[in-house]
């Protein structure tokens, strides 16, 4: 996103069209497409920019059919990148859950909330402070400060717009005169972003039904830690649960879903510890698109294209080991939960 909004704003790119997002720490490549036309190569500190040909259509997401990673692990002991080793290959067989990374929830990676949750509730003061005034250690350093004195001067509009920038610039502007209209401020929010909040939850509740179904399929499960819970990881799997797990899709939640089985009843469960029901996943800014969209997900993915390196003196590190991994994925899995799987 950061990348998008300089080439608009520095190189004065008209709308630009992506295939998810990439990871702010990570050397990747993205296509991107505009109809903006810049033959020349556009070099900045972290990124470059360069034309490689033309499209007849904007790219949509049916266009992505995956993405292929090459991950290097260090740091290993021997037995942990035997382990790896095994797992990698294990993996194969019987695949991992596929859940969403903490990445598409990297707007409530304060740990304080989820701003979908609060625009549902229609607490928009609520929604609107963790999005301008809760500070995360994953903030750039002018994030931070401008966050940090909005949490400890919430209402001084007047001083926040000398350190607002960006996507907080027309927000802070909004509410300069208009000072208690905070549903009135999230429409100034680009939509983007707004779609990014409402995924963010909505990727919450989806993991959470994967792990209760998982959890309900009375086979051995290994939790693993992440920011905002535990998820469950299988390792070996009768035939028959294999079967059904490499045919299972879970919908992302949403009060489109009519039919009602075993997953929706799972989904209703986590829900209502939320306070909440399926019906009422619903955002009440009238902005045209912003809603809770149903589609459905696969709940196991297998890995492809798969190549390891043996266990390899790590340079870095003295005493340890590191191990090269290449894969593929399909789109919308995640590289760091696969890596979740391999260490257990």
């Amino acid at each position: 996103m950061d990348v998008i909004y300089l080439l608009q704003k520095k190189y004065k790119f008209g709308k630009i069209y992506r295939l998810g997002l990439k990871d702010r720490y990570s050397y990747s490549f993205q296509y991107l497409a505009s109809k903006t036309v810049r033959k020349e190569i556009i070099k900045e500190k972290n990124f470059s920019v360069s034309l490689i040909g033309f499209v007849e259509r904007p790219l949509k997401n049916e266009n992505l059919l995956g993405n292929y990673f090459q991950i290097t692990i260090r740091d290993l002991k021997k037995e942990e990148g035997e382990r790896i080793i095994y797992n990698f290959w294990e993996t194969r067989i019987n695949g991992f859950p596929n859940f969403y990374g903490e990445q598409r929830m990297g707007s409530a990676r304060h740990k304080e909330g989820f701003i979908g949750y609060y625009l549902i509730k229609k607490d928009y003061e609520k929604a609107l402070k963790l999005f301008l005034a809760t500070p995360s250690p994953f903030d750039e350093s002018k994030v931070k400060k401008f966050k940090k004195f909005l949490k400890e001067n919430w209402g001084n509009w007047q001083e926040a717009r000398k350190l607002a920038f960006r996507e907080y610039l027309p927000v802070i502007n909004y509410l300069v005169d208009n000072k208690m209209d905070y549903k009135g401020a999230f429409k100034k929010i680009p939509y983007e972003l707004l779609s990014i909040f409402i995924n963010a939850y909505q990727a919450y509740i989806w993991n959470e039904t994967l792990n209760l179904y998982l959890k309900k399929l009375e086979i051995p499960l290994f939790p693993v830690k992440y920011r905002f819970g535990e998820l469950y990881f299988y390792k070996d799997l009768p035939l028959f649960i294999k079967e059904k797990l490499l045919n299972l899709f879970i919908p992302a939640p949403s009060p489109k879903i009519k039919e009602r089985n075993e997953i929706t009843e799972i989904m209703e469960e986590i829900l209502k510890k939320e306070t909440l029901s399926l019906k009422e996943l619903k955002i009440k800014l009238k902005i045209r698109g912003l809603y809770f969209k149903p589609y459905l997900r696969k709940a196991v993915v297998l890995p492809t294209e798969m190549q390891s390196s043996e266990l390899l003196i790590d340079e870095l590190y003295k005493g340890k080991y590191k191990i090269i991994l290449n894969f593929f994925l399909p789109a919308g899995s995640y590289a760091t939960i696969f890596i979740k799987r391999l260490t257990i």
